[in-house]
């Protein structure tokens, strides 16, 4: 219910998504913190920084920019969208050395005035047409 939460949720994307210091958030999570991207990720925070990393290796130059940043209760909701250049392997695929842009939606429920759990929505299939993960399917007549 506060802008404290938005703060939060800012100085999140200034650290962990611009100044890509993965290990340096640990101050703005809650010790019950839930991710929910899904099986393949390890829970909690170390999955979350899995995920970081992944991304900030595949993507070392990546700019996140907040578009909106919605407060509701204990909720915050953020649309950004993200460009970057794809230097290394997502998912095995080989680096195409070209600039990349996608969008996000972040869902954060804070608690104690930090972030308790996390989903998000990201553009997936346009990132990873512009990698070569996934050949564009589309028909042109």
């Amino acid at each position: 219910m506060s802008e404290s939460h938005k703060r939060v949720v800012r100085e999140f994307t200034r650290i962990f998504k611009n100044e890509h210091l993965v290990d340096g958030i640990d101050h703005l999570f809650h010790p019950d913190f839930r991710n929910n991207f899904g099986p393949a990720v390890r829970p909690g925070l170390a999955g979350f920084k899995d995920v970081g990393r992944m991304m900030n290796t595949a993507f070392p130059d990546v700019v996140v920019r907040e578009e909106d940043l919605i407060l509701g209760g204990d909720t915050v909701v953020e649309r950004s969208a993200a460009r970057a250049t794809h230097r290394a392997s997502l998912m095995g695929e080989r680096p195409t050395n070209q600039p990349v842009t996608w969008t996000e939606i972040h869902i954060y429920r804070m608690k104690a005035g930090m972030i308790a759990e996390h989903w998000v929505e990201l553009d997936r299939l346009g990132l990873f047409k512009q990698v070569g993960l996934v050949a564009d399917m589309v028909s042109r007549s």
